[in-house]
């Protein structure tokens, strides 16, 4: 793995890491992989278990451990939105969703 001999050569010496190499901020494409996973189970409480708009943002933000004015906020961008209508003209089916991502709970 990248970095794991410097972090180990850091943890044996006295001379603190060098920060300015590191790029701050999060990852884009995991943030975007997220927000897929966001918009499914969104879709998932929404039409297949028919909870209410209150719930399925407060469970959300349980299961993403974001606030609920973020998932809002993800939910409404271009890209997420558009999945969102995908996802509501295909309907899915709680079997497909369980293949998409194996991982999760899908009652």
């Amino acid at each position: 793995m990248k970095g794991v001999q410097t972090l180990f050569s850091q943890l044996l010496s006295d001379q603190p890491a060098d920060a300015s190499r590191r790029t701050p901020g999060r990852n884009r494409d995991l943030i975007v992989r997220r927000d897929e996973r966001l918009v499914h189970r969104h879709y998932y409480y929404l039409r297949i278990c028919r909870k209410r708009y209150d719930e399925i943002i407060h469970i959300l933000s349980i299961e993403f451990d974001l606030s609920g004015y973020t998932i809002i906020e993800r939910l409404q961008l271009d890209v997420n939105f558009q999945l969102l209508k995908q996802l509501n003209t295909q309907q899915p089916t709680v079997t497909a969703l369980r293949k998409l991502y194996p991982w999760m709970v899908w009652k």
